[in-house]
């Protein structure tokens, strides 16, 4: 069997580096077969002759995980989300379309209307979202998205008559990490570990700002450093911002670097967490599955929805980055 799948990757936003292979187990799992895979980038054009290519050539067609559904990564006027693909390009497609893991990935304050990274409206760009996802939910053979949240803000905009032909299932990286390396972790982690992001800092922060955010963490990390607790910041994807921050407030952490895109040295960092502090979804999903604790600096609503469908939405488990009393609330659920 030939598949061909469309995806963000290979790159070094660890999440998504390990989205490649996440998701062909899991359709190779669905689809009970191997498969010869062709990764063909998400991001970018298809045209007729390759639609008229990829019927001839394939089996199957693979498109996600990953949050994909995101107006301002790649704008676009085909799709307005990041898959650059019209709904007539779409209803030429004759083989069977498997759709895995989607993310409605909005920020807050953030339309699908918005395809810059300010607050700037294109009112004709949700009649275009609307109509291609219709497009491709209706013609999908599956059909899935990582959150029950995300099923119910895309329910807002196409309609509530397409939710049967939704189904929600967890990011495929979570049964991955589950799978192959769940199993190989040890007690043995040592760091409280703080992965924050960098991009978006002004939908990230609404309601509070960075520096308020990182003066906390700061403060809370010299707590737990006065307290003899190791601490270390994990980037995810590159993002340094915090790192520097502790750095010209002269305090000196390990920086675990996760974006070797080599998975067992990702997971080795993994390995040295005792706790992870973290904005980032998909670190959130690999310290559940690899059975690290974890503690959620909500930044996004997807860290919430995650959380809720995990049956963790419990007030020691997360913190909304915007509370005025994050340092407090920080201290509160610390246990040593």
């Amino acid at each position: 069997m030939k598949g061909i799948h469309f995806y963000a990757g290979p790159q070094r936003n660890s999440g998504d580096f390990f989205l490649g292979p996440a998701t062909k187990w899991e359709a190779e799992n669905k689809l009970g077969s191997k498969v010869e895979w062709t990764y063909y980038d998400v991001r970018a054009k298809l045209d007729t002759s390759k639609v008229q290519w990829i019927n001839a050539t394939f089996d199957v067609m693979v498109l996600g995980g990953g949050g994909l559904l995101l107006p301002d990564t790649n704008p676009n006027d085909e799709s307005c989300w990041q898959w650059p693909v019209s709904s007539q390009l779409i209803s030429e497609i004759k083989i069977p379309i498997y759709v895995i893991g989607l993310g409605y990935n909005l920020f807050y304050d953030q339309k699908v209307t918005m395809p810059e990274r300010n607050n700037n409206e294109y009112p004709n760009r949700e009649s275009i979202f609307k109509q291609n996802l219709q497009t491709l939910v209706s013609q999908s053979r599956h059909f899935s998205m990582r959150h029950r949240g995300d099923i119910e803000r895309l329910l807002e905009i196409i309609g509530e008559e397409y939710r049967t032909q939704i189904t929600f299932e967890f990011c495929p990286v979570v049964g991955y990490m589950k799978n192959f390396y769940r199993d190989t972790m040890n007690s043995d982690g040592r760091y409280h570990a703080f992965e924050l992001k960098d991009d978006r800092a002004n939908r990230r922060y609404v309601g509070t700002s960075q520096n308020e955010v990182y003066s906390s963490l700061k403060n809370y990390i010299q707590y737990l450093l006065d307290r003899g607790e190791p601490v270390a910041v994990m980037s995810h994807d590159g993002s340094s911002s915090f790192y520097n921050f502790l750095i010209q407030h002269n305090i000196s952490v390990p920086l675990l670097d996760n974006t070797s895109m080599n998975q067992e040295e990702i997971i080795d960092n993994y390995r040295k967490v005792k706790r992870l502090y973290c904005t980032a979804g998909h670190s959130q999903m690999i310290a559940h599955a690899l059975d690290i604790e974890y503690f959620s600096l909500i930044s996004h609503d997807k860290l919430e929805y995650f959380l809720r469908d995990v049956g963790r939405f419990e007030v020691n488990n997360y913190c909304y980055v915007r509370d005025n009393q994050l340092l407090d609330k920080l201290k509160e659920q610390y246990n040593g």
